[in-house]
């Protein structure tokens, strides 16, 4: 399993969910609601593969990532005929095969491998919507995907004993936080 945690990387990829979601309930938002998502997924499975290297367990800690894990992934996805003609740390597929086998399984990431193999280029492909090799169309499949697995490591952080604001308080409502400062709510 994980040695170290990188929470500011969860929230990240969180926040760009989040916009996702929001993207799609302006008109006609679908495509930068699919890049934001693939944003968030690339910064949520990059966060696999981050070391701390900056004020570590503070505030705006900052990270490093661990390249070597990146291109053994790459040459794994090679080996299988599965690999981008050049490693790519955009690649979603690169960056899935590069979160270690057990953390995979664990998070039961393993049963969106599809999904990310689909959507592994959306950040390098649809981002200039103007340009001859865009995709033509999109959905919110991505958006979804991401949604889930962002809950599933949140799930695994609070096991590991994290003890970050965001990783404590995610999903929280105000009588939860109510309840937890042992201010039961009034009956009406």
């Amino acid at each position: 399993m994980q040695s170290h945690l990188t929470p500011w990387m969860v929230e990240s990829a969180y926040r760009y969910c989040e916009a996702a979601k929001y993207l799609l309930t302006g008109h006609d938002m679908m495509a930068i609601a699919q890049l934001n998502a693939a944003i968030g997924m690339e910064i949520l499975l990059k966060s696999f593969v981050a070391r701390p290297n900056g004020n570590h367990g503070k505030i705006h800690e900052t990270y490093d990532l661990d390249a070597s894990m990146i291109k053994a992934a790459h040459l794994e996805l090679k080996r299988s005929g599965r690999a981008a003609p050049k490693l790519d740390k955009h690649d979603l597929l690169t960056l899935f095969y590069a979160v270690p086998a057990d953390v995979r399984s664990r998070l039961l990431f393993d049963q969106e491998e599809e999904w990310i193999e689909r959507y592994r280029n959306v950040f390098t492909n649809a981002r200039y919507p103007y340009e001859a090799s865009s995709p033509g169309g999109y959905d919110d499949m991505l958006i979804y995907i991401l949604g889930q697995m962002i809950e599933r490591v949140v799930m695994w952080y609070r096991e590991q004993g994290c003890r970050d604001v965001f990783i404590v308080c995610h999903g929280m409502t105000p009588a939860d936080f109510q309840s937890k400062a042992g201010n039961e709510p009034e009956p009406s």
